[in-house]
């Protein structure tokens, strides 16, 4: 008799943690096709998944295994200022109404008014109801992403239960993350550099729990079709033969000591500035202005010209603009670590107070620190006439595959060998220097 294939569960919140998850998914449906793949997809997360093709689980779907009818009074309690415009009202109120029944359970209802009044939602952490959820579904496996709450509690409820557990870490781990500086670890956690590795280690985290695969959420950079739009983007701009730089930039969300710059839109506006000014000075080079998807309309639209071009979020998606780019240009958005892991020179504001503040991408090696707004002609001009190589954050193949193969080891690990077709890796895109067209 052949035994059963091994069942996942994935677990995931919404945006960039669904955006982690759903290529691993696809790779592991490529290496085990008979595999039942369960996907809770809470809250913003189910619209991603729906669109992606999947048949996503939530909180409702749970609802036999608790007192539905008290799960459901509580949550018509507590929705008010709770909701979401892609979320259905039936998966509100499970959410919220199962999570405070699990804090009523292990904390009483006066506790749990307290922890609703001080801190809300980021308080929950549903540890039984996921003990309720595992001991139904029976994974072999459990797949999660550094988010707290459900994620944390499906991962932590599986490891009581003897059952192989994997975590995808989006960015840093660096001190005082709070991913960084839990106790309970999963046997795998997926990572997107050695840099990330040494910060966990340096937190307690065992080093054979590590594996460095890069951030599946990036794995769009390595598309041929991606690449092609970014070919065509510069082809529909007559920019084939110049340089071209993309700013990214965001409005400042406080302020900093250290540097003048104030919260809100003056940073940004100022960079702009600065490369229009600078590019009328070079006839062989382009620029890209990209504001924050949520900001952008905040922004002063300043005419295009043949050598300046203003991408509209909702027109544009980011990945092929990275890909058009010879250079980037960012304070601390994530597009410039997406640049970095495919090897294009990026450009960080050491002025920045979200960079004093926060993170430095010129202290963590993912891009070249600019002292402040004047110095950035010089230190794009130098980005452009000498590239410099890629950093260690570059990654050379889909960050979705490494992670897969390491879900399959820990199920063979549990299980022995798995039933799995070969995967041919010919035909994957690579990027030995660059994945730009």
């Amino acid at each position: 008799m052949t035994a059963a294939a091994p069942r996942i569960l994935a677990v995931a919140y919404g945006g960039g943690h669904i955006a982690m998850v759903l290529p691993v998914l696809r790779a592991l449906r490529a290496r085990l096709p008979d595999a039942p793949i369960d996907l809770m997809a809470l809250t913003t997360a189910r619209r991603a998944a729906v669109q992606a093709g999947e048949r996503p689980l939530g909180y409702a779907d749970f609802l036999p295994l608790v007192d539905a009818e008290a799960a459901l009074a509580h949550g018509r309690r507590l929705a008010a200022g709770n909701t979401h415009p892609d979320v259905p009202e039936a998966e509100t109120l499970a959410y919220l109404g199962i999570n405070w029944l699990d804090w009523e359970a292990r904390h009483g209802a006066t506790q749990a008014d307290r922890l609703w009044a001080e801190s809300g939602r980021r308080a929950f952490y549903p540890l039984d109801f996921f003990r309720r959820v595992v001991a139904q579904l029976r994974p072999a496996l459990v797949l999660a992403t550094n988010a707290p709450r459900s994620e944390q509690a499906a991962v932590d409820a599986a490891a009581e239960q003897g059952i192989p557990t994997l975590a995808i870490l989006d960015l840093f781990g660096l001190p005082g993350d709070a991913f960084a500086a839990r106790t309970r670890h999963p046997d795998r956690v997926c990572v997107l550099a050695e840099a990330v590795r040494d910060n966990l280690v340096r937190a307690g985290w065992p080093a054979d729990r590590i594996a460095i695969t890069g951030n599946p959420a990036f794995d769009a950079l390595h598309d041929p079709a991606v690449r092609e739009q970014a070919a065509a983007f510069r082809a529909r701009l007559g920019w084939q033969d110049k340089k071209v730089v993309l700013l990214a930039a965001h409005p400042e969300p406080r302020s900093h000591p250290a540097t003048s710059w104030p919260p809100g839109n003056a940073l940004p506006e100022a960079m702009e500035r600065t490369l229009r000014d600078w590019v009328r000075t070079r006839s062989d080079a382009a620029l890209v202005v990209r504001h924050h998807p949520n900001h952008w309309h905040l922004f002063p639209r300043l005419p295009d010209t043949p050598q300046v071009h203003f991408s509209e979020p909702g027109v544009e998606a980011i990945d092929p603009l990275i890909l058009a780019a010879d250079c980037v240009v960012v304070q601390t958005t994530t597009v410039g670590l997406q640049a970095a892991t495919v090897g294009i020179p990026v450009l960080a504001l050491q002025s920045s107070p979200g960079a004093l503040s926060a993170f430095s991408f010129a202290d963590l090696g993912v891009a070249q620190g600019v002292r402040d707004v004047p110095d950035l002609p010089a230190a794009v001009n130098a980005a452009l006439d000498h590239p410099p190589p890629p950093t260690p954050w570059a990654r050379h193949a889909r960050a979705a595959d490494a992670v897969a193969d390491e879900a399959v080891a820990l199920l063979q690990r549990r299980h022995g060998a798995l039933a799995a077709p070969p995967i041919n890796r010919a035909d994957e895109p690579r990027c030995d220097t660059t994945c730009r067209p």
